[in-house]
């Protein structure tokens, strides 16, 4: 596991609410509040399920800036973007104009 990514996903799961135990990204096992194509919330069978997903996720956007990526995870018109891209950058130490 490439622990850039891993360090990306463990900012992305702070974001998410994931720490929160009454969350529904904890309660799913899904750290990143990852979607189904039908908008149903994914569920993970173990945390861990979860977590690598996340990060294979990452992974698979491998070449985009971290802005690039978080954009497309988590678009304007659902979320407050550019919070989730300052966040992310300031507890990862990944800029926002890095390659992943």
């Amino acid at each position: 596991m490439n622990p850039k990514y891993a360090l990306i996903a463990a900012c992305m799961m702070y974001v998410e609410g994931y720490y929160s135990i009454k969350s529904i990204a904890y309660r799913n096992n899904n750290p990143g509040n990852i979607e189904l194509s039908s908008g149903q919330m994914r569920k993970f069978d173990t945390k861990l399920d979860g977590f690598e997903f996340l990060v294979g996720d990452i992974a698979a956007n491998r070449g985009k800036t971290l802005m690039e990526f978080i954009t497309k995870y988590a678009p304007p018109n659902e979320n407050e973007t550019n919070v989730y891209i300052q966040v992310v950058s300031a507890l990862s130490g990944v800029q926002p104009t890095d390659i992943l």
